[in-house]
């Protein structure tokens, strides 16, 4: 591979590459100097030790012209002979986060700007509020320190301090290491992310077919569905692919997950209809396969039935109301799944925006009587809109991190008022909410 001796995986080549590709799995990137970080006009990042060749340029669709140097170089290493980067390091040097994966056929390493928002403060033309406050930083702390508390000696985590293993729970607290800028390897928690990582690992060694677990009746079970503890341990995998010791691990645990996944899905496209919120549950199963799908697992058509699955009940019940619960949900799956298809300037994902905007703006009580559940829908929303940027992010994202800074208990965790009450879940899901903007986790990237 030239110049790259090992390439951290941690997120997405699109359809149309993967022929060209072929994905490596090492946890880090070796570069061998000078290296040097090229930003194009659309948005891709180049990382590469040579001037980048026009047949390598075609086989992108860029233009030559298109591989213009930054002004200052983000990443230049040539102080020692050769210099260990993770995938992490160069978003903290840069301010930027991209997905990195190797193309067999050159020395260089692509990578997709991680979202419109970054991509306008580059241009000058994009966000002017400050995403990450003092206040929020703190609140991310406390919640931090709140979740150490909880993990168990396996590394599982309950629904509470002190509590019988939770997968679920695991998994999301495992997302909001990640969201840190922690990794297996790295980081200020890299030793609680690597007793997470192996709990997991751990039941997927010994899981049934049809889920990762065989337990019944717990929170996120009732609330989100049967297989609701398969979503998120596929979903916590999929992100930490490529940042922690023995990645084959990794990827054969996600692989299992992601096969009872597919196996349970129903014909219509769904999980079944049996929780309290199988919309909310169904966006969420669909949400871990796209994730999957994007780190080279096979998901055949599932998230494309899902798709067509989720589209037409919105259809359905666009109109409907059923309190604020139930319609916080429902839109957070449809804004989730509209944005995502490029749907964002139909009039029906314009009215769903709004009409969130409208209740968490003007109303504290999404807030002051959530449970996890509403959790969940905001952290679903602030991705979308992350990755949307512009007017929208500068409306929701300031609203939605300083109302949740001010329901924080003062042990540091947030608390479910109703249905998903687990404090391990919703601390979980509002660090997930609070961390965002710093566009760590592949799936923060468009």
């Amino acid at each position: 591979m030239g110049a790259f001796e090992s390439v951290s995986t941690g997120g997405c080549l699109t359809k149309s590459m993967r022929s060209h590709a072929t994905l490596q799995s090492p946890p880090v990137v070796r570069l061998a100097p000078p290296t040097w970080i090229y930003l194009t006009p659309n948005g891709m990042f180049l990382l590469t030790s040579e001037e980048p060749q026009s047949d390598f340029l075609s086989l992108l669709g860029l233009a030559k012209r298109e591989a213009s140097i930054l002004s200052k170089p983000v990443l230049r290493s040539k102080e020692k002979p050769s210099m260990t980067v993770t995938r992490r390091k160069i978003i903290q040097s840069g301010g930027w986060g991209f997905s990195a994966w190797a193309l067999s056929s050159s020395n260089l390493l692509l990578a997709k700007a991680a979202g419109p928002g970054i991509a306008q403060r580059l241009k000058n033309t994009g966000v002017d509020f400050v995403e990450i406050t003092k206040a929020s930083e703190k609140a991310v702390r406390k919640g931090t320190d709140f979740l150490k508390k909880v993990i168990n000696r396996d590394g599982s985590c309950g629904v509470d301090v002190n509590q019988q293993p939770d997968i679920g729970c695991t998994s999301m607290t495992g997302l909001a290491f990640l969201a840190q800028g922690n990794t297996p390897l790295e980081g200020h928690d890299s030793r609680e992310l690597k007793l997470l990582r192996n709990f997991i690992l751990k039941q997927t060694a010994t899981m049934p077919s049809n889920d990762i677990t065989t337990a019944t009746g717990t929170q996120l079970q009732n609330k989100i569905g049967r297989h609701a503890h398969s979503f998120f341990a596929a979903l916590f995998l999929s992100q930490v692919v490529g940042e922690a010791p023995n990645p084959e691990a990794t990827h054969t645990g996600l692989r299992k997950v992601v096969a009872a996944i597919v196996k349970a899905q129903t014909t219509a496209g769904d999980w079944g209809s049996t929780s309290w919120a199988p919309t909310l549950g169904t966006v969420t199963g669909w949400v871990s396969l796209r994730a999957s799908d994007f780190v080279g697992m096979r998901v055949g058509g599932a998230p494309n039935k899902t798709t067509e699955h989720l589209l037409k009940k919105m259809g359905v019940t666009a109109n409907q109301s059923r309190g604020w619960m139930h319609d916080l949900y429902k839109n957070a799956a449809g804004i989730r799944v509209l944005y995502a298809m490029k749907k964002e300037n139909e009039p029906v994902a314009k009215q769903t925006f709004q009409k969130v905007l409208k209740l968490v703006t003007t109303d504290n009580t999404p807030f002051t009587q959530a449970g996890g559940e509403e959790f969940l829908a905001f952290h679903l929303i602030t991705e979308t809109m992350l990755q949307k940027g512009g007017e929208d992010w500068e409306k929701w994202f300031p609203v939605v991190r300083d109302k949740l800074i001010d329901v924080q208990n003062q042990d540091g965790s947030w608390t479910g008022h109703h249905c998903i009450t687990s404090r391990t879940f919703c601390t979980a899901a509002a660090i997930l909410v609070l961390t965002a903007p710093n566009r760590f986790l592949p799936i923060s990237q468009s």
